[in-house]
């Protein structure tokens, strides 16, 4: 996957790598980001299958955001570009070249609107885990995951490993650690509610005081250190639902 980032500014740049070489999403952090200081720039050697994502702030010198996207538009209508942006005055005139979003600088202060937009704009991750079980290879479905767990740091059987928990009440204790799990769903509405343990919040039912109540009846604590963060992130959850 190649990223273009568009900004005449060489710290904005470079922070915005950055946060998508940590956002979660491996497609996103494996990418190839090249950056260019203008739309001039840009444009030059611009092909329409020559990006799959493009960053473009939209105040520049030269050459305006903006103006850089309509040019764009007139090559291919199907290049996602986020919009880059320390002020909403451009949103309603950014609209009209149909943006995959806008991001307020500074980034690092938008992690979770930029994780949204790319779960929103790139392909589809698959809709399994990857796990090693028993020496073969498995995939299990990320919708019939209700959390995973790690029971003393230890899988059921006593080799290290996790424990993937399934909504029919049924757990399936794999070798893969849990730091892999973990980062394969960081991106995919999971959510660390304690210590290594990730629930799913499709596998909600009702989010209370100190936890959630899941949909097969299971209850899961929520620490008093993440409440605040993970019950903001399930209503945002349940917003875009």
């Amino acid at each position: 996957m190649k990223i273009a980032i568009v900004d005449d500014e060489a710290e904005a740049r470079e922070e915005l790598q950055q946060v998508l070489r940590s956002c979660g999403i491996a497609l996103v952090e494996q990418a190839d980001c090249w950056h260019y200081a203008s739309g001039e720039e840009f444009l030059a050697g611009f092909q329409p299958d020559s990006f799959q994502l493009v960053f473009l702030d939209i105040r520049m010198e030269g050459m305006n955001g903006i103006e850089t996207a309509r040019l764009i538009r007139k090559q291919t209508a199907n290049l996602p570009i986020v919009f880059l942006t320390s002020s909403a005055d451009y949103a309603l005139e950014g609209y009209q070249v149909f943006p995959a979003g806008y991001l307020l600088k500074p980034i690092r202060q938008g992690r979770l609107q930029l994780l949204d937009i790319l779960q929103h704009c790139l392909p589809q991750a698959p809709a399994v885990l990857a796990v090693q079980w028993n020496g073969r290879k498995l995939q299990v479905p990320r919708a019939r995951i209700a959390y995973v767990d790690v029971k003393g740091n230890r899988r059921v059987g006593g080799r290290r490993g996790c424990v993937v928990h399934l909504l029919a009440d049924r757990e399936l204790a794999v070798d893969t650690p849990y730091p892999e799990v973990a980062a394969a769903l960081r991106a995919a509405d999971f959510a660390e509610c304690y210590n290594h343990l990730l629930v799913n919040f499709a596998a909600v039912e009702t989010l209370l005081a100190d936890g959630f109540e899941l949909k097969n009846g299971e209850r899961l604590p929520i620490s008093r250190r993440l409440y605040r963060e993970v019950s903001r992130d399930y209503m945002e959850y349940l917003l875009r639902k």
